[in-house]
């Protein structure tokens, strides 16, 4: 289902087949009519849950909070990626990132590449917290990205930086080194195909970035996050989402 030796080796693997296409067609259906919970608008920057009650919005893209009855997600897709969870944490306990759940609804514009590790590996608001130098070796969490759509490089598909997962950053210059990890990353990312009824699943220290869509399509796909228990903890402490 998903190779395991991949994702060793480069920090991200795409999954075989594992969802049924017209299950996945019908919630890309639902997810089309769920109202924003935040995103970027084209013309005007951020965009919160307080103003998408405006109706001439201009989306660039948006987030929205994921369905917590849809059965398809709660007994087909969270078992199956729960199942991998159990897999690549071995003997560590590990929980979702509730705060982490949506489904990304990406619409024609060019994105800036934005290269960047996911939590709980970089904290933006708080850089000088660096859990993977004084936890326990191994994955803190593992990121799946489930299409709606078919993802490809036309459309946005998430560009990877292989290999970038076997290093420990010092991200308390982050911000200093932005433009440097930009360079970086457009010289040395991949861009794979996602089908419809597969899945991504990338190490959180994966160098990786959304890349344009360059499509008249809506781009939709489920995001979920399992993080190890004592990262989990970390960020209870330190009061981090």
């Amino acid at each position: 289902m998903l190779n395991k030796v991949h994702l060793d080796r480069d920090g991200f693997a795409i999954s075989d087949k594992v969802f049924s296409e017209d299950d996945i067609t019908s919630l890309d259906k639902l997810a089309s009519n769920l109202k924003p919970f935040i995103g970027m608008c084209k013309r005007r920057g951020w965009v919160d849950n307080k103003d998408v009650h405006l109706t001439d919005i201009d989306w660039a893209y948006y987030w929205s909070e994921t369905p917590h009855d849809n059965l398809f997600i709660n007994d087909t897709i969270i078992p199956v990626l729960s199942n991998i969870c159990d897999l690549l944490f071995e003997d560590h306990s590990w929980d979702w990132q509730l705060t982490n759940r949506y489904i990304i609804s990406n619409y024609n514009h060019e994105y800036p590449v934005y290269p960047h590790l996911d939590a709980p590996y970089l904290w933006p608001q708080k850089l000088e917290v660096q859990m993977a130098k004084y936890l326990p070796k191994g994955p803190l969490s593992v990121t799946f990205m489930i299409p709606l759509i078919e993802f490809t490089p036309e459309n946005g598909a998430t560009g990877f930086v292989p290999g970038t997962h076997k290093y420990i950053y010092d991200t308390s210059d982050w911000n200093q080194v932005s433009e440097h990890r930009k360079t970086f990353f457009n010289d040395n990312f991949v861009q794979p195909s996602v089908p419809l009824g597969s899945f991504s699943c990338f190490y959180g220290n994966c160098m990786h970035s959304v890349m344009s869509n360059r499509t008249n399509s809506v781009r939709r796909g489920l995001i979920f996050r399992g993080i190890r228990e004592d990262a989990l903890k970390e960020m209870s402490k330190f009061g981090l989402g």
